[in-house]
């Protein structure tokens, strides 16, 4: 079994991609000091590695200057029948397009469908014992209505959580 491990991380790191391996404290440590300096980069975490982020992350004072809030049943029930995607407790930054469009967390999985493809949506979603985890992610919402670029809520770009995925943590604007 480790041996079957060590192949995989080998093949992981000659594609390219970074892989570390430290105490618990360390990479939540690591995880926070990114999302911090405002760098970006995608952590896959232990499920208690993303908990210890996500509790720093979402403190009471955040949660009051977010834009986040749930997406409705009517939303989950679209994501599920339209998208083939099943999610709990999601929770999104709508932004209001100027075209009148709202892009919300139906248009975010549209997206993210459209440029990594459904089996890589759904496997984020599908992980069991790690969870994706973005911090200041580059992801550039586009509106499906119109094409156009949009700009994030007050806090300078979307933010998304769920209990099957890590979410996404962004630096505080200065």
């Amino acid at each position: 079994m480790y041996e079957s491990m060590l192949t995989h991380i080998d093949a992981v790191a000659g594609s390219g991609k970074v892989i570390i391996s430290a105490n618990e404290s360390t990479v939540v440590e690591i995880v926070k000091e990114t999302i911090n300096s405002g760098r970006s980069a995608s952590f896959y975490l232990t499920n208690d590695q993303a908990k210890a982020v996500k509790a720093w992350y979402w403190s009471p004072e955040r949660m009051k200057t977010s834009k986040i809030q749930p997406i409705s049943n009517d939303e989950k029930a679209r994501i599920k029948d339209e998208l083939g995607i099943e999610v709990h407790s999601f929770r999104f930054s709508p932004i209001q397009c100027e075209c009148g469009h709202i892009y919300g967390g139906f248009e975010f999985l549209q997206q993210g469908i459209r440029d990594h493809g459904v089996n890589s949506v759904r496997g984020v979603f599908n992980l069991k014992n790690s969870m994706f985890f973005q911090a200041n992610p580059t992801l550039i919402p586009i509106c499906p209505n119109c094409d156009q670029k949009l700009r994030g809520p007050d806090l300078g770009d979307l933010e998304y959580d769920c209990d099957q995925y890590g979410g996404c943590c962004i630096a505080p604007r200065v």
